[in-house]
């Protein structure tokens, strides 16, 4: 999550063998993954309606007092249950092109087109980005997904006392997974920022749940930067390595950008490295960060009905998770909702919409998923 996507030369490479993985800030090597770089969905079961006795038939002549007869008890609407999987977008707030004057808007129009998750990076210490976030998460029903960048301990903490009565799901880092090279330092620093947070979940009994991210990872790529060469399991070592550390996370997400091409190979190993991931760790998969490979083959205005590219590969990726792997995947979040037109190159063009006013015809195609 630099949330602001620096897409490496190598990354770029990469992409070039199926790979696209996340967005948030550090840069990937991943397959056909993205790079860049956040409650099960249910219903209430209805009242039966009591069966009623028939009125007995008094025999002639005799004195009977009338049974009245039993009103049946009106049974109860179910709460509404999602069709396809809970559907968000990924969001910068505080940044130049996601003002927080603009966030009240932003909200707005998410509630409108019925998108419930918003991922956003955030600063642990930055209270007022938080206080607004959790502002706007209540009015509209929309709930926050940070993504916090591991600090201290004690901003852990401070952290979860100060929000968790209202934020219950905390990602701890982005991308980390990037390379081997150092993983056990990052997951270090993942883990204080995870201590400092449980500790205030626990003394304050806020039952807060924490996520960790991978991204996908071509098993195929067996250069010296490969990341899990001939290993279908793909980032599983990054799991293992923080649960043996002390992350003992609740949540996975997973970051992948794919192609129209990627049905059947690609998709077979992807979510196949999902799906262990759930198994192994018996919990759901947040695939927060997903748009269509082809921006970073300079796609930049997500495309039409028919392309073959990048509006085609959204419609049949969409349909694919919701046909095939609901059983894993709790919610997923396009990357990003806006462009933002500062960042270099494919970074700046990743977004379902140019600004708040002016939708792409990805835009529509996406949202009418979420139903």
């Amino acid at each position: 999550m630099s949330f602001s996507k620096s897409f490496s030369t190598m990354a770029s490479l990469l992409l070039i063998i199926g790979c696209t993985g996340g967005h948030f800030s550090v840069p990937n090597v991943a397959s056909s993954s993205g790079n860049q770089s956040l409650g099960s969905v249910g219903g209430s079961t209805p009242t039966p309606t009591p069966s009623v006795s028939p009125t007995a038939t008094p025999l002639p002549g005799a004195s009977v007092t009338p049974t009245p007869t039993m009103t049946p008890t009106p049974t109860p609407k179910a709460s509404p249950v999602n069709q396809n999987i809970v559907l968000g977008v990924n969001g910068h707030d505080g940044r130049q092109y996601y003002p927080l004057t603009q966030s009240e808007n932003l909200f707005k129009l998410l509630d409108s087109k019925n998108l419930r998750s918003y991922r956003v990076d955030a600063d642990p210490r930055n209270f007022t980005l938080l206080d607004e976030m959790v502002r706007l998460q209540k009015k509209y029903n929309v709930n926050v997904r940070p993504m916090v960048y591991p600090l201290t301990k004690a901003d852990g903490y401070t952290l979860a006392k100060k929000y968790g009565a209202d934020i219950k799901i905390w990602e701890i880092g982005n991308e980390q997974d990037y390379s081997k090279t150092g993983a056990q330092d990052r997951i270090n620093a993942m883990v204080t920022m995870y201590q400092g947070m449980k500790q205030a979940s626990d003394e304050l009994g806020l039952n807060l749940k924490f996520t960790i991210n991978v991204m996908a990872c071509n098993s195929d790529d067996t250069s010296a930067t490969a990341r899990c060469p001939n290993d279908k399991n793909g980032a599983m070592w990054f799991l293992d390595m923080a649960k043996a550390s002390g992350f003992n996370f609740d949540y996975i997400s997973f970051h992948y950008y794919a192609y129209l091409s990627d049905k059947g190979y690609w998709y077979d190993m992807y979510f196949g490295q999902m799906r262990a991931m759930a198994t192994k760790y018996k919990t759901k998969i947040f695939y927060n960060e997903v748009n269509c490979a082809d921006i970073y083959q300079g796609n930049t205005d997500g495309g039409k009905a028919g392309d073959k590219a990048c509006y085609d590969s959204m419609k049949q990726l969409l349909t694919e998770v919701n046909a095939n792997h609901k059983d894993i995947i709790q919610e997923i979040n396009m990357y990003e909702l806006l462009d933002e037109p500062n960042n270099d190159g494919v970074e700046a063009h990743f977004g379902l919409m140019y600004d708040l006013t002016k939708p792409k015809e990805l835009f529509n195609l996406i949202t009418s998923f979420a139903k």
